[in-house]
């Protein structure tokens, strides 16, 4: 069990996490829960459940689109209790360290107990196209 405000734990996951795939695994590990819920347009298909479902998206990802590392930019947090809303910018980064992907997200959080139980993310202006779907709809 952690003490540290819900705030401070959500802004040391995003900024935490990368620059590598294994630093972002690293991350999820120590701050996300056991049971997280994990909701996102881009794993509609696949709901993540468990941390353990979670770390292997980021091991797909890597292995489907060669997604090595990220970069998160923390634009806003703002909290009321155990639920944080937050906004980033988000770039998946190739292995030379090449942004692929850029995305504006917006996430609501709840944190209990030092560890991210739950996280709803928003994106703006989704490359749908580029993820499988169909980019005028």
């Amino acid at each position: 069990m952690s003490n540290a405000e819900p705030a401070v734990v959500v802004r040391d996951f995003w900024e935490n996490f990368g620059p590598g795939c294994d630093d972002a695994i690293a991350t999820c590990r120590r701050l996300v829960d056991a049971h997280v819920s994990w909701q996102s347009p881009l794993v509609e298909a696949k709901p993540i459940n468990t941390l353990d479902a979670l770390v292997e998206d980021l091991e797909r990802a890597r292995q489907d689109i060669g997604a090595e590392g990220y970069d998160f930019e923390v634009k806003y947090i703002a909290a009321q209790e155990e639920v944080v809303l937050s906004q980033r910018i988000e770039k998946i980064l190739d292995k030379d360290g090449k942004t692929m992907l850029t995305f504006d997200v917006m996430a609501v959080t709840r944190v209990e107990n030092g560890k991210i139980t739950w996280n709803r993310d928003y994106f703006y202006k989704l490359p749908t196209a580029e993820w499988g779907g169909d980019a005028h709809s």
